[in-house]
C-alpha cells in the first residue's frame, strides 16, 4: 500500500605459532583466570530500576520490535548497519526507562488512556497533531485534514496481503497512546507549580532591578601555592565536611599504545607490480566497464573531467593524449591509478532544468509510467505548460511545488542516465531519462558555456598491507602484551620503543568513541568488566588497521568520590580556604576605614567598577562567575561597607554606590505569567530526572552491548 509510508515513518523509527613463550604464558594467564578473554558475567539484567532487575531478554525484545518497524518503515529486509542498530538500542533503552519509571506506574494513580479517547485523538474532535501532519489524510484540493481519509485506511489496512499496514498501524496507535499517557501526567504536575504573587513580584524585580558596586579584592593568585602548606589532616577534614560537593558518575581512566598496520615496501612493490600486469590488459580490452568492474577497487564511472579537476602533472598528460592511452600505475590520494583516455568532449561545467518524474510502482507499472511520459512530452511539444504539468504530474513533490524546477547542478551530481541526457541535450529541449526512479521529462532551461572534458576510466587498488605484513605486527603486539604486563613494563617498554603513550580520561560505560579509535566499544567494556581490575594490562584489541594494547589506570564508581581520586583538587580548595581565611583576617584588621576607596588604599590594592548588576546576572562585569558577590549586591544598603565575601577569584568588600528600580510599575499578570512558563518549561526533564533518582536507575548495557 503506497499510503503506508508517511504512517511508518511516524512508529518507527588465532595468533600465529611464531609468538614466543611470553605469549602463551599471558594467554593461558588469562584464559586460567578469566575462563575467555573478555571474562564472563552472571548477570542477566540490563538494567535495574526501583530495585527491579529487567532482564536483557526484555530490553532485546523491545530492540526486535523497534528493528521489524525500522524494516517496514525503509522497506529494507536487511538487518541495520551498526550505526543504525546503536540508534535502535538507544530508542529502547529511553522507552523502557520511562516505561519503568513513569508510564508503568500511572494506572494505579488513575492515569489512563481510554479507546474512546484513543479514538478522539484519531478521528475525532482532538486529533492528535502528528495525525493532523501525515499528508496521506490531507485532502488534494484543499490540503486541509480529512478525518475520512483516517477511517478509509483503517478499513482498509487489512487488506494488505504482507500485513504490514497494521503493524504499522497498531505500532504508531501504541506510539500516540504512550505520549498521550505521559502527556497527562506531566501536565498534572505542571498545574501544581503555582506562582504566588510574591514570587511573580520578587521575579520581577530580581530582573528589572539594577545595581552599580565599587568593590575591594584580593586575588587568591596575589599569594604563589607554593607559599601554602596543606597538611593531610586539613584535606580530610574538609573532605568529610564537603563529601556532597563529590558525587559522580561511574568512569575509567586507560592509557594506550597504538600498533599501526602499515604496508610495507614491498607490500606497495607488489601491487605496482600486479597492477603493471592488469596495464597490458586494459590497454586492449573491449569492454571497459565489465574490466573496471572486474579488477578495480572503485566501480566503472562513465564520467568526464575537466582539465582542473585532475592532480598536476596528469592533468597536462590526459588532455595533450589521444583516446585509448594508458597512464600509471601511479600514487594520488591513497590509490594506486591506472587511467585510461576514453574520449573527449565539449560538454557545459553545469546545466539548469526542470522535470516530471513518473515513477512505476504500487499506482502505476514500469510500462504505464513509460506511456504516460511519453504523453506528457507530447503535450508540453504542443505547447502545454512545463510548470503547471509539473505541480500536477511529477512523483517527485520536493521539486513540484516548484515546477520542477530542480534549479543548477553541476556534472557527478546527479544520477549517471538522467546526468548523460541533461548534458547532452541543447537549451530549451524536452528529452526523457529512464534512472532507478522512473522516467524524467527534462526540460534544459540553461547552460554554462561549454569547455573541453576528458572521459577518463580509472582502475584504482587501494595500498594496503598483505596479510605477512599484518600477521608480523599481529605477533609483535601480542609479544608486547605478553611480556609487558605490569604498568612499570609497560611505560618502560614505550620509552624504550618510542613509542606514543595516548590517554582517554573519564569514560563513562556507553561512551562509544575514543579518539583516534573508531567502534572502540569492546576497550570501554573490558575496562568495565568486573573482572578488569585497576592496572590491569589488556590483551591486544584488533581494529580495521591497527591493534590496541591499554592500561587500566584508574576506577571510579558511582557515589561520592574516593579521598585519594580526588586529593589533587582537594588540595587545591583547601589551599584557596587558607587564602581566602588571610584575606579575610586582613579585611577585618583594615575595617575602620570608613570607605570603599580608604579600604583599599590601607591594603594597597585598588578600588574598582562594577555596574548594571541585577540578581539574575550571570557574571561579574570584569571578573566572570562571581554568585556570592552578585546576591550580596542586591542585598546591602546603598554607601555601607559589606563584610568580606568569599568568592571564586578572590576575597571582596563591596559597598552599593546606585541603585536603579524599574520606573515602570510592576505587572504582576505578566510576571506571573513568564515565572510560570519558565518552571513549566522544565517540568518535563526536571520530573523524569526527579524519578529516575528515586528509582535508583542502575545501567548494565555496557555488559552486552
Amino acid at each position: 500500500m503506497a499510503t503506508l509510508q508517511t504512517i511508518r515513518n511516524r512508529a518507527g523509527l588465532l595468533v600465529s605459532i611464531a609468538i614466543g613463550v611470553s605469549l602463551l604464558a599471558f594467554i593461558m594467564s588469562d584464559l586460567i583466570t578469566n575462563n575467555n578473554f573478555f571474562g564472563s558475567s552472571q548477570k542477566t539484567d540490563v538494567a535495574e530500576i526501583a530495585g527491579e532487575g529487567i532482564p536483557v531478554t526484555v530490553f532485546e525484545e523491545r530492540v526486535t520490535e523497534l528493528t521489524e518497524n525500522y524494516k517496514r518503515n525503509t522497506g529494507k529486509e536487511t538487518t541495520p548497519d551498526e550505526e543504525t542498530m546503536q540508534s535502535i538500542r538507544d530508542q529502547a533503552w529511553e522507552e523502557i526507562v520511562t516505561d519503568y519509571v513513569v508510564a508503568n506506574n500511572l494506572q494505579d494513580d488513575g492515569i489512563v488512556v481510554e479507546n474512546n479517547e484513543l479514538q478522539d485523538m484519531v478521528v475525532g474532535n482532538n486529533i492528535d497533531p502528528q495525525i493532523l501532519q501525515i499528508p496521506i489524510f490531507k485532502d488534494k484540493a484543499t490540503g486541509q485534514f480529512d478525518p475520512n481519509l483516517v477511517k478509509q485506511f483503517i478499513a482498509n489496512m487489512d487488506k494488505d496481503p504482507t500485513g504490514a499496514a497494521r503493524l504499522s498501524w497498531v505500532a504508531f496507535e501504541k506510539q500516540l497512546q504512550h505520549s498521550r499517557l505521559l502527556s497527562k501526567y506531566y501536565t498534572l504536575v505542571k498545574k501544581g507549580m503555582y506562582v504566588t504573587k510574591a514570587e511573580s513580584n520578587k521575579y520581577a524585580e530580581d530582573g528589572t532591578n539594577m545595581y552599580d558596586i565599587r568593590y575591594a579584592l584580593k586575588k587568591y593568585s596575589d599569594i604563589g601555592d607554593s607559599t601554602i602548606t596543606v597538611k593531610d589532616d586539613e584535606i580530610e577534614k574538609y573532605y568529610n565536611e564537603h563529601k556532597y560537593l563529590f558525587e559522580q558518575e561511574q568512569s575509567r581512566d586507560i592509557e594506550y599504545v597504538v600498533f599501526d598496520v602499515m604496508p610495507s615496501p614491498s607490500d606497495i612493490e607488489s601491487i605496482k607490480t600486479k597492477l603493471n600486469i592488469i596495464k597490458a590488459e586494459f590497454d586492449t580490452t573491449t569492454d571497459i566497464a565489465e574490466f573496471v568492474n572486474h579488477n578495480s577497487d572503485t566501480p566503472y564511472s562513465e564520467q568526464f573531467f575537466s582539465k582542473s579537476s585532475i592532480t598536476p602533472p596528469y592533468d597536462s598528460l590526459f588532455f595533450a593524449a589521444k583516446p585509448g592511452i594508458v597512464f600509471g600505475p601511479y600514487i594520488e590520494n591513497g590509490l594506486y591509478r591506472i587511467a585510461k583516455i576514453m574520449s573527449f568532449k565539449s560538454l557545459s561545467d553545469s546545466v539548469a532544468a526542470s522535470h516530471i518524474l513518473i515513477a512505476p510502482g504500487e499506482k502505476r507499472t514500469k510500462e504505464q509510467a513509460k506511456l504516460i511520459s511519453d504523453s506528457l512530452k507530447l503535450v508540453i511539444a504542443q505547447g502545454g505548460d512545463f510548470a503547471t504539468l509539473a505541480m500536477q504530474y511529477s512523483d517527485d513533490k520536493g521539486s513540484a511545488t516548484q515546477g520542477g524546477d530542480l534549479k543548477w547542478f553541476k556534472l557527478g551530481m546527479m544520477v549517471k542516465p538522467f546526468e548523460k541526457a541533461a548534458f547532452d541535450a541543447k537549451k530549451g529541449d524536452v528529452v526523457i531519462a529512464e534512472t532507478q526512479f522512473g522516467y524524467h521529462i527534462i526540460k534544459v532551461t540553461d547552460k554554462s558555456e561549454a569547455s573541453n572534458k576528458a572521459e577518463i576510466a580509472y582502475i584504482d587498488w587501494k595500498i594496503e598491507p598483505s596479510s605477512e605484513t599484518y600477521q608480523g605486527v599481529k605477533t609483535k603486539v601480542y609479544q608486547f602484551a605478553g611480556v609487558n604486563s605490569t604498568k612499570d613494563k609497560f611505560d618502560a617498554a614505550i620509552t624504550k620503543e618510542g613509542m606514543n603513550k595516548r590517554i582517554a580520561n573519564n569514560i563513562r560505560p556507553n561512551d562509544r568513541n575514543i579518539a583516534g579509535l573508531e567502534s572502540p566499544r569492546e576497550i570501554i567494556r573490558w575496562a568495565y568488566k568486573e573482572e578488569t581490575k585497576k592496572g590491569e594490562i589488556s590483551q591486544p584489541f584488533e581494529f580495521t588497521d591497527k591493534f590496541v594494547v591499554a592500561y587500566l589506570s584508574e576506577i571510579r564508581l558511582k557515589g561520592i568520590a574516593e579521598k585519594e581520586q580526588i586529593k589533587d583538587q582537594l588540595t587545591s580548595l583547601v589551599r584557596k580556604d587558607k587564602k581566602a581565611e588571610k584575606f579575610i583576617s586582613e579585611f577585618k584588621t583594615a575595617s575602620s576605614a570608613g570607605s570603599i576607596d580608604a579600604l583599599a588604599q590601607k591594603l594597597n590594592i585598588t578600588a574598582q567598577d562594577a555596574t548594571s548588576i541585577n540578581f539574575n546576572s550571570f557574571s561579574l562585569p570584569g571578573m566572570g562567575i562571581e554568585p556570592n558577590v552578585i546576591a550580596a549586591s542586591t542585598c546591602y544598603e546603598k554607601g555601607k561597607l559589606s563584610p568580606p565575601l568569599k568568592g571564586n577569584n578572590g576575597v571582596f568588600v563591596i559597598t552599593v554606590s546606585n541603585k536603579t528600580k524599574s520606573p515602570q510599575p510592576i505587572d504582576n499578570k505578566t510576571s506571573k505569567m513568564q515565572l510560570s512558563n519558565e518552571i513549566q518549561s522544565r517540568v518535563d526533564y526536571q520530573a523524569f530526572e526527579a524519578l529516575k533518582k528515586i528509582a535508583d536507575l542502575k545501567d548494565y548495557r555496557y555488559l552486552w552491548y
